[in-house]
């Protein structure tokens, strides 16, 4: 499997932007991080989707994410925690094959939620992220605007990158929603450095 967050992981790539660790799941500044404070967590291990882990491992890891959570916000601003899930290698809205939730500081959470409903209907409320194991028959969308509120939508009808293309819109740099052509590498490098010491007390 070529995966370049496998690779990264275990070390075949130079340097780490890993910030912390926690349930086995790590967080790094993202690949065109247009706005400073937006990370992934991710799990070590190659997944496709967050629904692909156990049920265990996911109501853990939704106590990680919302520290991880805290952590950004407090530091950047309210921040979403937001997954394109693929499932059976089928990529729907998803542009990546190893899971990964977006955490995203945004101006307004609710413009986010908005945007989704938009496109997709109102969308299914669920306890937490250890819900997403629950059998959906397909790519999904899962978004929390903010802790204690958990979303899904099937992914039809949600273009690639869709969380990127809505918040980078609320940035006011809308054109540059897409990883490949800007990965604002100053900004990874501002978030490492910002959140480092913020995230101590939460780190492995």
């Amino acid at each position: 499997m070529n995966c370049e967050f496998c690779a990264e992981f275990t070390g075949t790539v130079a340097r780490s932007r890993v910030i912390a660790e926690k349930e086995g799941w790590v967080l790094l500044p993202t690949i065109g991080c247009f706005t400073p404070g937006y990370c992934l967590f991710m799990p070590l291990r190659h997944i496709d989707a967050a629904a692909d882990a156990p049920v265990s491992e996911l109501a853990r890891v939704q106590g990680a994410a919302e520290d991880m959570r805290i952590a950004i916000a407090s530091v950047f601003g309210p921040t979403i925690i937001a997954e394109h899930g693929p499932r059976g290698c089928q990529l729907g809205a998803s542009c990546c094959s190893h899971a990964h939730l977006h955490l995203i500081p945004v101006p307004d959470p609710g413009a986010v939620t908005n945007a989704y409903r938009l496109t997709g209907g109102p969308g299914r409320l669920i306890n937490g992220i250890a819900n997403l194991a629950e059998p959906n028959g397909g790519p999904y969308l899962y978004l929390s605007p903010c802790p204690g509120t958990h979303l899904i939508w099937p992914a039809r009808g949600f273009a690639r990158q869709y969380v990127r293309r809505v918040c980078s819109s609320l940035h006011g740099i809308g054109t540059y929603y897409d990883w490949r052509d800007h990965p604002f590498t100053h900004n990874q490098n501002v978030t490492i450095d910002a959140l480092q010491d913020a995230m101590k007390p939460w780190a492995a």
